[in-house]
């Protein structure tokens, strides 16, 4: 038991103790051949190493038990779902690859992957944007995002991405869809508990705002913190403190063409290489990743063009 001479550096490193001794006792049980989980598929950002439980603990508040329900519950759901993942994956290389907009365009200061997406980007109708295909879009995003990731992998924070959102051509009628978007909120966070480090906002209205007020409060106060809307004013220092002069200039040019009216033929074909600004990711992205033998097997998107 900690003392009251103790210093804060002592109490921090007993609890990094019990922590770390919590994370080998989820990983044992995990391991048991009765434990009922015969095949984990948590392969994003190591998580079927200490890290990837480590995240499982913090979102169950340090909970042993509560923890394993939580990697159980995920796994079950990747064994049932790798079919439609499949499916949805090939749909998109082979028939529509605009249908989501959303990929991986680079790295934050830190290592971090930074994800992109554009509503203007996609020709898909609300109609199309179900539950479940959304689900299975941001879950092969986030899962090669993590093998991408580049971020040291250090306790407790372990490996996380940035999402950046541009709110061009958002449809009225998909902010009618507050409970899709929670129960997309609510899987993904069952399969990869805090990984997201943060979400920024652009060029959005107040509409957007507004939704977002009444999404708000179907999420616990952590999630919600991490939504930041980025005014006008605000986004060349914004970019400048988070990302390297390289995507942050990129960012900046993607969303500027972005505005267009109408959207360009180069723009809304975002998933092909194209002569001077590339749509697809920054220069040193494109350059190691949109190849044919990618780092680890990343795969920035499912209908990404290389070369």
């Amino acid at each position: 038991m900690a003392g009251a001479g103790d210093s804060d550096d002592e109490l921090s490193a007993q609890v990094l103790e019990k922590q770390r001794d919590a994370v080998l006792q989820l990983a044992a049980a995990v391991a048991e051949p009765d434990s009922g989980i015969a095949d984990p598929k948590l392969m994003m950002f190591g998580q079927k190493s200490n890290e990837g439980y480590w995240r499982f603990l913090k979102q169950s508040k340090w909970s042993v038990v509560k923890a394993f329900d939580l990697v159980k519950a995920a796994c079950e759901w990747h064994s049932k779902n790798v079919a439609k993942l499949d499916e949805m994956k090939r749909e998109i290389a082979q028939e529509k690859p605009d249908l989501f907009s959303l990929r991986q365009v680079g790295f934050d200061n830190s290592g971090r992957p930074v994800l992109f997406m554009c509503f203007a980007q996609s020709s898909a109708s609300p109609a199309e944007h179900t539950v479940d295909s959304v689900i299975m879009h941001c879950q092969h995003i986030a899962e090669s995002a993590g093998r991408a990731s580049k971020q040291a992998s250090e306790e407790p924070d372990g490996k996380q991405f940035i999402l950046v959102v541009d709110c061009t051509g958002l449809q009225p009628a998909a902010l009618k869809k507050p409970t899709m978007m929670v129960k997309v909120n609510q899987t993904m966070t069952l399969l990869y508990p805090n990984t997201v480090r943060g979400v920024l906002l652009f060029n959005y209205n107040q509409e957007v705002r507004n939704t977002w007020r009444d999404i708000k409060q179907y999420l616990d106060a952590d999630t919600a913190a991490k939504v930041k809307f980025i005014a006008v004013q605000a986004v060349s220092d914004t970019l400048a403190q988070l990302f390297s002069p390289e995507l942050g200039a990129w960012l900046k040019a993607e969303m500027t063409a972005n505005k267009q009216t109408p959207l360009s033929g180069e723009q809304a074909k975002f998933w092909q290489s194209q002569s001077g600004h590339d749509p697809r990711a920054c220069p040193s992205f494109v350059a190691e990743y949109l190849v044919d033998d990618p780092p680890n097997g990343a795969q920035p998107h499912p209908g990404m063009l290389y070369g």
